[in-house]
C-alpha cells in the first residue's frame, strides 16, 4: 500500500483510497449492488459503485460499451458544455476487462447556467467481474485545473483494485 492510501474491504473486494478520506456508505448498500463515497478534504467525491453483472450484461456487452452509454449520458447533460473526450482505454485488471476513460467539460453554473462555468474533469474506471458476478465503476467529478494530483489519486486507487 502507498503511504497516503488506507485499505477498504467490504463484500469480497478491496481498495486503497486515500487516508484523509471520509468515507460514507449508502445504508442499502449489499453484496449484490452497492456504491461508496470516498470524500475528500477539498469535497470532491470519489465513487464505487457496484451491481449484479448478470443484469448489466443484458444492456451492455462490455465495461466499454457500458463506459460510453455513462459518458454519452454525461454529455448531455443540460449544464455541461466543451464535453470532449480526452482518452479511453481497455486494460486488464486481475484478468478481468476494463475500461478507463477520461474527459473534460465546463460545468455551468447559476440559474440557466448563464453566469459562470467551471472547468472540470471525469474519470471512469468499468470493469466486469465473472468471478463475483458483479460490475464495478469507479468514478470522480474534478476541478481540472487540480488533474494531475486526482489523476495520480485515481491511478493509485485502480491500481489497488481488487473484485474478488
Amino acid at each position: 500500500m502507498k503511504d497516503g492510501f488506507e485499505n477498504f474491504s467490504m463484500y469480497g473486494f478491496a481498495i486503497d483510497y486515500p487516508d484523509v478520506s471520509r468515507v460514507e456508505f449508502n445504508s442499502k448498500n449489499r453484496r449484490e449492488a452497492g456504491d461508496i463515497v470516498f470524500r475528500l478534504p477539498d469535497d470532491v467525491r470519489i465513487y464505487l459503485s457496484w451491481g449484479e453483472l448478470e443484469k448489466v450484461s443484458k444492456r451492455f456487452s462490455s465495461p466499454e460499451e457500458h463506459a460510453n452509454y455513462s459518458l454519452g449520458a454525461m454529455e448531455k447533460g443540460k449544464n455541461v458544455r466543451n464535453f470532449e473526450r480526452i482518452s479511453r482505454d481497455t486494460l486488464r485488471l486481475h484478468n478481468h476487462l476494463g475500461s478507463v476513460s477520461k474527459v473534460k467539460f465546463d460545468e455551468s453554473l447559476g440559474l440557466l447556467g448563464r453566469n459562470k462555468t467551471l472547468p472540470r474533469e471525469a474519470y471512469s474506471l468499468h470493469v466486469y467481474c465473472d468471478k463475483s458476478n458483479r460490475y464495478f465503476v469507479l468514478y470522480t467529478l474534478t476541478p481540472a485545473t487540480d488533474h494531475v494530483r486526482f489523476d495520480k489519486i485515481l491511478d493509485s486507487m485502480r491500481e489497488s483494485f481488487k473484485c474478488h
